[in-house]
């Protein structure tokens, strides 16, 4: 639908377009509507990264490719879209980041980058400074590794490592990126870096054993005694004990990313928890808006009289159906399943997992890391234009004109950059834009700019002051 407005001046391009006092009063500007949110596209499959059977083969990853209502799996799928190449020993982290897949090993190919659409090589290093940890992405050009002796950057666009963070010190694992800052967790510290100057920032001491960012952006440490929660704008630091003292330990001697994580659809957090580390065989829920806290969201069972139980990180959180990925296995036997479970607990689906070296029929020892997923969605800018009225303010919130699917609105980050221009002043402050009027009236534009799981999106829109709106 398309609104008229009298009097003003036409836009004849989307350029400037300066107020004289002899143009005339009767000329008009379009209302352009903003756009609607595109249909949500579902994931054509999901993946788990697998330590592998150590001294029998190197690590892996397969991919569980939707077909109706079940899954087929694409075992050992890296190898089999790379004839003669393999991943690290002992993969334990993968994860997607804009255009590609990053797999992270302990030893060999220590970062293997690949193609997120068809899995084919980018890059493969072997030396990155220690044994493999994790990767997170800060944007389409920025990410770290962590790495048993610290945390470096990476350079996206050229596929290179970059610069080690100096002072940081020993093993690193998880790690998340908000509000400007790397949050990169080691046993005795929470390292704040702060990724325009690659330097530490700050660091926090204690003892500390996994990390992640809830929905409402913050950041939640898991402790030896309780959460510690870092509201990454301000560095304020809170302290709350574990619900019924379900508390979640720590995997530092033999590395594993933690159960610990979180669901982009609501304010929830997850982990296992169990008798010892090597025995989780369960999943808390915690809502963080209403406290409500299930130690038992779902347990596992008995397989042939044998406890089952989750293996390594366990658990991920699918973004796009808020369904909790679960690897289980059948102790240190050749029996292993992913479990999807609904939030409400229910088991909605369980796959076998087999793919003997023999046969694919035959089960294996996976030692599954950790579960990952497509980014089936893009992020979208919805403004097509500002109208204001001659000496108006307006603000805009653009967590609701700048979305993505299978991304938390906080963790997106947002830019506006406008063309020079005597018509409008501007600040972009917690992701609302203040826009205002100078007095004059006509046309400017301006960019807004959405980066989301690593991939960047531009759309220029325009800015249209008038005498009365």
């Amino acid at each position: 639908m398309k609104k008229y407005f009298l009097p003003a001046i036409v836009a004849l391009s989307l350029g400037f377009v300066s107020c004289t006092d002899d143009e005339p009063e009767d000329s008009q500007i379009k209302q352009y509507e903003d756009s609607q949110p595109s249909a949500v596209k579902a994931a054509k499959g999901f993946y788990v990264a697998n330590e592998d059977w150590f001294g029998h083969d190197n690590g892996t990853v397969n991919y569980f490719k939707v077909n109706g209502t079940g899954y087929d799996v694409v075992y050992r799928a890296y190898r089999a879209a790379n004839e003669g190449e393999t991943l690290g020993v002992t993969t334990e982290f993968g994860t997607t980041w804009g255009s590609y897949v990053y797999l992270l090993s302990k030893q060999g190919n220590r970062l293997v980058v690949a193609d997120a659409n068809t899995l084919k090589k980018k890059a493969v290093f072997t030396d990155i400074g220690g044994d493999g940890r994790a990767f997170v992405g800060v944007d389409d050009q920025v990410g770290y590794v962590s790495h048993s002796a610290g945390v470096r950057r990476f350079d996206i666009a050229n596929l290179q490592l970059g610069d080690p963070v100096e002072g940081v010190t020993g093993q690193v694992g998880t790690m998340c990126y908000a509000e400007g800052r790397l949050f990169a967790l080691t046993q005795k510290k929470v390292y704040v870096i702060d990724v325009a100057t690659n330097k530490i920032e700050q660091a926090m001491t204690g003892t500390f054993n996994a990390l992640t960012r809830s929905k409402d952006g913050i950041v939640w440490v898991a402790t030896s005694t309780d959460f510690l929660k870092i509201n990454p704008r301000t560095l304020e630091e809170q302290r709350m004990a574990y619900p019924e003292g379900i508390k979640i330990g720590g995997s530092w001697s033999a590395w594993n990313a933690g159960s610990l994580c979180a669901s982009t659809q609501e304010n929830v957090l997850y982990w296992g928890h169990g008798k010892s580390t090597w025995s989780i065989t369960a999943i808390a829920q915690y809502n963080i808006d209403t406290q409500a806290f299930n130690s038992s969201f779902y347990t596992l069972g008995k397989n042939e009289d044998k406890q089952l139980s989750l293996y390594a990180a366990g658990i991920r959180v699918d973004p796009l159906t808020d369904r909790v990925v679960a690897t289980v296995t059948r102790g240190y036997e050749n029996f292993n399943w992913v479990y999807l479970i609904a939030p409400n607990g229910t088991l909605e689906k369980e796959i076998v997992v087999n793919g003997g070296q023999n046969s694919e029929a035959d089960g294996y020892y996976w030692f599954p890391a950790v579960p990952f997923f497509e980014d089936a969605n893009k992020p979208e800018i919805l403004t097509n234009q500002i109208l204001l009225a001659s000496n108006e303010t307006q603000t805009i919130d653009l967590t609701e004109k700048m979305i993505d699917a299978d991304n938390t609105a906080l963790s997106i980050i947002r830019e506006v950059e406008f063309a020079d221009n005597d018509l409008v002043t501007s600040s972009l402050k917690d992701n609302v834009l203040t826009v205002t009027s100078k007095g004059g009236i006509g046309s400017t534009t301006c960019k807004f700019i959405a980066i989301s799981n690593g991939e960047k999106v531009e759309k220029t829109v325009r800015v249209d002051v008038v005498l009365k709106k």
